[in-house]
């Protein structure tokens, strides 16, 4: 007698497993080390599947919920309470674990946000450990961890936002979410060399300079990180030791003096400056150019 094999699906397929869409994805977004989808379902009844994707699930929303899982034969249930979503509980399904999930109590909705984590991504990463050999993600069921869940929520308000033009931040969340996932759930602790000094002079002005020339596309972190010849991981970290900013905090500011200076020349309008400047849309150029100037735009020319 054959034994039903779990249904293998990607993160693309998840959608049609639910009753209702996502919604939102980063699908159609041009990120590639980590994707992301928002549901909200009415109930949860799939069958055993596999995921090639490291999968991190974020609890969202306030209302008692029971659930049903089933990993490798073994039954375990669940629930969720308001203080569990207040203290940031998450999931980690390694890839390719088979799992079966149902909802086994009535609610009016049960929202979530999934994180898909590419292995070879992940394995990149633990490249930069003191043991990079064993990548390994541990089943983890409702732990508490304030961190993922800022980083979850943190990419899913930048896909709302910036949408298309998220993939820098995208990039630097998925790299610092790995580093966590390694160091606190895997099968073997991944402790990261701290590092004294930042970028060589060299190194920092071809990366500043890369930077500039680029300003105005959709930058992805990989791409610096390999014009330098070195992992995203090292990048971000010495970077940050060099210049006291993230990667991503630099591109946003230095888009906004370049900003600054186009705003000065009347004839070009504000959307127009938003574009050139590499932001996706003037709705998220306005809340970047407020964060550093404390004005808008249009105020900022009338100054």
């Amino acid at each position: 007698m054959s034994v039903k094999q779990p249904l293998v699906i990607d993160y693309v397929d998840w959608p049609k497993l639910l009753p209702n869409p996502p919604l939102l994805t980063s699908f159609q977004s041009g990120w590639s080390s980590i994707q992301l989808a928002h549901y909200r379902q009415p109930s949860i009844d799939l069958p055993e599947v596999s995921d090639p994707q490291h999968m991190v699930i974020i609890a969202l929303g306030h209302q008692t919920i029971d659930l049903e899982f089933v990993f490798e034969g073994r039954l375990q249930t669940i629930s969720y309470r308001e203080k569990d979503y207040a203290s940031g509980c998450i999931e980690v399904i390694p890839a390719d674990l088979p799992c079966k999930v149902r909802s086994i109590s009535p609610v009016k909705a049960i929202e979530w946000i999934h994180c898909y984590l590419e292995p070879t991504f992940v394995a990149q990463i633990a490249h930069e450990s003191v043991n990079p050999d064993c990548v390994e993600l541990l089943l983890t069921r409702k732990t508490a961890d304030l961190l993922i869940a800022q980083i979850g929520l943190a990419l899913k308000s930048s896909l709302e936002v910036d949408g298309a033009g998220s993939r820098f931040y995208a990039d630097s969340m998925a790299t610092a979410l790995s580093a966590h996932l390694l160091r606190y759930y895997s099968t073997r602790k991944h402790s990261f060399r701290e590092y004294e000094d930042g970028l060589s002079k060299q190194k920092l002005r071809q990366a500043v300079d890369y930077i500039q020339a680029h300003l105005g596309e959709n930058l992805s972190l990989s791409e610096i990180a390999n014009e330098l010849g070195m992992s995203q991981y090292y990048f971000c970290h010495l970077f940050k030791r060099s210049t006291g900013m993230s990667p991503h905090q630099y591109l946003i500011q230095q888009r906004v003096e370049q900003a600054k200076y186009l705003l000065k020349q009347p004839e070009l309008t504000i959307t127009w400056v938003a574009l050139e400047c590499g932001f996706a849309n003037q709705s998220h150029f306005a809340k970047c150019f407020r964060q550093y100037t404390g004005m808008n735009p249009k105020q900022f020319r009338n100054s």
